[in-house]
């Protein structure tokens, strides 16, 4: 028992981490910390945008191009995380996975040039998948087993 609970704290703690490390690299592809940026100005620095009928924690206004603004950088930050907790529990329309390229066709407008750089600060491929990135297990295909015939 003491084993599954370290296994799993152990997890736990792996996935925060590799999420962490994914906010801040699409955080650097963004343009989050330069002066001057969208995301810098407006405290996203996922560069997220708003939801039809849903206000994110910290939301105080919409703003240009329907990007969020943030009453602070934490509220950001922790917008950001959530959506990326959101996919490891399978309750987004991104998955596991998706690779960099495909998630970047999806969140990017420019999704060659985003998933390059995502990929980059993470010192992997673009078409790595999700799943490598954030150290949790794929996703595997819900579809019924076929009976073996003898």
């Amino acid at each position: 028992m003491r084993l599954l609970l370290a296994l799993l704290f152990c997890c736990t703690v792996c996935s925060a981490q590799s999420v962490d490390r994914l906010a801040h690299a699409i955080s650097k592809a963004e343009g989050y910390g330069k002066a001057g940026t969208l995301p810098s100005r407006y405290r996203n620095p996922g560069d997220l945008k708003a939801v039809a009928g849903y206000v994110y924690p910290g939301q105080i206004k919409v703003g240009k191009g329907g990007h969020v603004v943030f009453r602070t950088s934490a509220d950001g930050w922790a917008a950001l995380r959530h959506q990326l907790d959101k996919i490891v529990a399978g309750e987004s329309h991104y998955t596991v996975n998706m690779t960099l390229q495909e998630v970047g066709k999806r969140y990017a407008g420019n999704y060659r040039v985003w998933s390059k750089n995502v990929a980059h600060n993470l010192g992997v491929e673009p078409t790595t998948s999700l799943w490598e990135i954030l150290g949790v297990p794929p996703v595997l295909d819900k579809q019924p087993m076929k009976a073996l015939e003898f």
